[in-house]
């Protein structure tokens, strides 16, 4: 039987963490450890949740902020080095269904990468996600089925290009082929880069719906802090592997865009949104600035 370690990353999300730690105990399948990292969370979580710990949970507090791809990459190092076969990322505000993680195993081929079928917490019969298309030239993604009722159209196990790692399934062999998740990103698009890199392997990625959990949607950052990381790391993306002079010039229009955007909305006197995440995350990627957002 094969051992899981399921890795969580919680920032400042304890309440959300307890409700997810709660579906997990009443899973079916049972032979699995939860690795839970809490990343420097500046409330009270460490306390809120070292004392409600269910029995089989590493607690790996962070010093400091590190990001979702370096706490999840911690996550992924214990697990392996605690023999586990699989790891399986989950995101903290999420609830599992009792047999989650049960039909997930048994349904996924042998050296896959796989993900359950998302559904809201509310509206618990609407679609977060079934799947995901992957554009490798824009590292675009489009959630398929967001926001429609489930049915019978989201009953297919099916091959996809994309999968959101709010909850994906990795093989040990597929880690010590691919690799980690890419820590410069800090948080965002870490999925779309792991995504291209297993299609360049040749790992498949399936949806398998007969697996469900629910998702609460948005518990991370949103806002601006989004905006900023995925402009940014969309552009990293886009631009990894090329030369300077074809980054600057994939940079020069969201660049552009960002600034008019931005200047207007402080012509009107609003303050730092969404518009002020674009043009800064286009001027972090110019100047080369990656990790976590500073000032």
């Amino acid at each position: 039987m094969p051992k899981v370690g399921i890795i969580i990353s919680n920032y400042n999300g304890w309440q959300d963490t307890l409700v997810c730690l709660e579906s997990l105990q009443r899973q079916t399948f049972t032979d699995f450890e939860i690795i839970l990292i809490d990343d420097a969370s500046p409330n009270d979580s460490v306390a809120q949740l070292q004392d409600k710990l269910p029995p089989n949970t590493v607690f790996l507090p962070q010093q400091q902020n590190v990001g979702f791809a370096a706490a999840n990459n911690i996550g992924i190092r214990r697990a392996l080095a605690d023999g586990c076969d699989f790891a399986l990322l989950l995101n903290n505000d999420t609830a599992a269904r009792p047999d989650f993680l049960e039909k997930l195993l048994a349904e996924t081929p042998a050296g896959a990468v796989s993900c359950p079928k998302m559904l809201f917490m509310d509206p618990p019969d609407e679609i977060w996600f079934a799947g995901g298309a992957l554009d490798p030239k824009t590292g675009r993604v489009k959630h398929l089925g967001g926001h429609e009722k489930d049915g019978p159209r989201f009953a297919e196990k099916k091959q996809v290009s994309f999968i959101t790692f709010c909850c994906v399934l990795l093989p040990r062999a597929v880690v010590e082929q691919v690799g980690y998740l890419d820590e410069t990103l800090f948080m965002y698009c870490e999925d779309v880069d792991y995504c291209l890199r297993l299609t360049r392997a040749g790992v498949p990625l399936w949806f398998l719906p007969d697996a469900v959990i629910h998702h609460k949607a948005g518990g991370s950052a949103g806002g601006m802090l989004s905006v900023y990381y995925i402009t940014r790391n969309t552009l990293y993306l886009t631009c990894k592997g090329r030369s300077t002079a074809y980054a600057r010039l994939k940079t020069i229009l969201p660049l552009l865009t960002g600034a008019a955007r931005y200047a207007l909305t402080k012509a009107l006197g609003r303050k730092k949104g969404r518009s002020y995440g674009a043009f800064r995350g286009a001027v972090d990627f110019w100047n080369g600035k990656m990790g976590r957002m500073e000032g």
